[in-house]
């Protein structure tokens, strides 16, 4: 509007032959100054006006979507009630309880099925992102500098499991030590330097291989162990405890940005008694 008056009457002015040269002179410099001085402030409205707009944009339009994380269904189908074991409508304790805390998190995944040895091999080489560990697995606890691992979620116990006969020889976890035991290939035991492994495929392996004596001892869970005995009709005993520990999620260093979401979700599983309900869901197997 302004704008608009002043070339108005800057016309009207120029056509007055009574305007002297000086007083033409004056009033362009005047009315340039003014012109500039509008076109300024026109142009730090438009500015704003940007900022404005980009600002009101929303904050996730800027951000990467989340990485797809590899996961493998931990142990042999022999690892019951831990590992998968072929029920789709009861995978797991393992499978149920990542699935829990994924969905709490909101990471997408992707469930893999390598037997143990080859899931330790792809974890390695960077192909899969996350599984379940006990520090006590592990000599010292240590799982190495290449992983970090969550809060504990639940606890395991491992046991030397013999026949009755044999089990007062080995009521405690040193007297295995310089024997040959049944292991499972591919699974981690934090003082296998003492013994000689004998590698077998799967936890009901180990038991019948026990049942027809190929040697005296072997190291399994409780649940585990009990559970092939049924299966094979031998008695065993649980003759002493061989490890003890927490239960943790393991994760390759380069995704540690994860822990703070994985321990928040563990934490309030944990405190809703979820886990917990999971765990007593295979108590019969």
């Amino acid at each position: 509007m302004v704008l608009c008056c002043m070339i108005t009457f800057t016309k009207s002015v120029v056509k007055s032959s009574l305007v002297s040269p000086v007083f033409t002179f004056i009033y362009g410099q005047l009315f340039m100054t003014l012109t500039r001085g509008i076109l300024r402030h026109l142009f730090r409205l438009t500015a704003i006006a940007i900022l404005a707009v980009c600002a009101a944009q929303p904050a996730f339009s800027s951000q990467e979507p989340k990485a797809v994380l590899r996961y493998n269904l931990g142990g042999t189908q022999s690892w019951v009630p831990y590992g998968y074991f072929g029920d789709p409508d009861r995978p797991g304790i393992f499978a149920e309880v990542i699935e829990l805390i994924l969905q709490r998190t909101g990471d997408p995944y992707q469930f893999y099925y390598y037997p143990p040895k080859r899931a330790g091999k792809a974890f390695k080489e960077g192909r899969l992102d996350l599984d379940f560990m006990s520090p006590s697995w592990f000599k010292n606890g240590d799982m190495g500098d290449e992983y970090v691992t969550t809060t504990t979620i639940f606890s395991l116990t491992e046991y030397v499991v013999t026949l009755p006969d044999n089990a007062s020889r080995y009521s405690k976890p040193e007297c295995i030590e310089g024997k040959r035991v049944g292991t499972v290939a591919g699974y981690n035991y934090y003082d296998e330097d003492k013994f000689t492994r004998v590698d077998f495929l799967s936890e009901s392996a180990l038991v019948e291989g026990l049942k027809k004596r190929r040697f005296d001892m072997v190291i399994l869970e409780g649940i585990t162990a009990q559970y092939w005995a049924n299966v094979y009709k031998v008695p065993i005993s649980l003759a002493s405890v061989h490890s003890q520990g927490g239960i943790v999620i393991r994760i390759r260093k380069q995704l540690s940005y994860l822990l703070p979401e994985f321990n928040s979700a563990i934490e309030a599983l944990k405190r809703e008694g979820k886990i917990e309900k999971i765990l007593q869901s295979y108590d019969g197997i």
